[in-house]
């Protein structure tokens, strides 16, 4: 018989692990509480629009294996990631560049740009003030560019969406492998397993032993539109209680007569909506090191933004899976 193995949560990372485990031979089931698979990746047609439920996503990468391997279960198209911001000089094009130099006439020194394009957003997206976010956050702001027309990926190799969408890449990798949507959280907790994947909170998995970890969560607010956006995000680098509004027609790149516009902000996480950013500085990392020293059977794998509480792209996730995989 086949080794067990349990997957708490059915976005990315435990697709991935899934996957590469059911190919060396064991059984597979996953548990997931939401009522759909796919986790933040989630994605569903609206008007004949593909809508990402959860905001923008952009897959992004330099690594040829990860790319190679979601590559087994999608075909691509080349999505070109250029965001504009909403300042109190006006709309300009992001990252900053020629092209942004050129909208407002004059180049901003690093103060200025520091201060028009990047501290309401940042300081509305975390709850903090820019000067005490750490240097793994600050770092993904992209520097200042000097080509003319920049992506806000740079030049990294692979900048996609998936032909079908993230959901059917999705259902593609679950292929024969037991999935239960809409479950207790707690549920996979009554079954037997020869080894345990978790992807939740890693403070949810101890019971909240030495109290709640804080993540940032975000809440989206639809509207049906007559009218598309002239360009696919415009970041709410500004006062007002966004983070940024996008309009879901430009990733299929038609406009069918409606669209989706989305207006997107930041809140604390509760227990009442979804975690999206571990807060990875400060007191809560001193938290999560307490949780992460507790001495955990050799048969419990955690991976994830959520279960190693660390920011964490899609290419991250699927790579992360993939070297804890490889071990077993």
């Amino acid at each position: 018989m086949a080794s067990k193995v349990i997957i708490v949560g059915c976005g990315l990372s435990g697709i991935t692990s899934g996957v590469l485990l059911r190919e060396k031979g064991f059984d597979v089931e996953i548990f997931e509480s939401r009522e759909h698979i796919g986790g933040n990746c989630y994605d569903y047609k609206s008007f004949g629009h593909t809508v990402h439920k959860y905001g923008p996503h952009i897959f992004h990468t330099n690594d040829d294996s990860v790319f190679e391997f979601l590559s087994r279960f999608t075909s691509w198209k080349n999505f070109e990631y250029r965001p504009y911001g909403n300042t109190d000089l006006g709309i300009l094009p992001l990252p900053y560049s020629k092209k942004t130099i050129s909208k407002l006439g004059r180049e901003l020194s690093k103060e200025e740009m520091k201060e028009v394009i990047f501290r309401d957003y940042s300081e509305k997206l975390w709850g903090v003030k820019l000067e005490d976010l750490p240097n793994y956050i600050t770092a993904r702001i992209p520097e200042v560019s000097q080509e003319e027309n920049p992506t806000w990926f740079g030049g990294q190799k692979y900048q996609k969406m998936p032909t079908l969408g993230y959901t059917k890449m999705m259902e593609n990798m679950l292929d024969g492998i037991t999935i239960h949507t809409g479950c207790d959280p707690d549920c996979w907790r009554h079954y037997s397993y020869d080894l345990l994947i978790f992807t939740g909170k890693i403070d949810d998995y101890y019971c909240r032993t030495y109290g709640r970890l804080p993540y940032r969560s975000l809440v989206f607010e639809n509207q049906i539109s007559d009218y598309g956006m002239p360009y696919f995000v415009e970041n709410q680098n500004n006062k007002s209680q966004y983070i940024r509004i996008y309009d879901h027609s430009h990733i299929d790149g038609t406009f069918s007569g409606k669209t989706i516009i989305t207006k997107e902000s930041a809140v604390p996480h509760s227990d009442y909506n979804i975690p999206f950013y571990p807060m990875q500085f400060g007191e809560s990392q001193k938290l999560y090191d307490r949780y992460n020293s507790i001495p955990k059977s050799k048969n419990i794998i955690f991976l994830g933004r959520l279960a190693t509480y660390k920011y964490l792209d899609m290419w991250m996730a699927v790579k992360q899976a993939m070297k804890a995989i490889e071990k077993i």
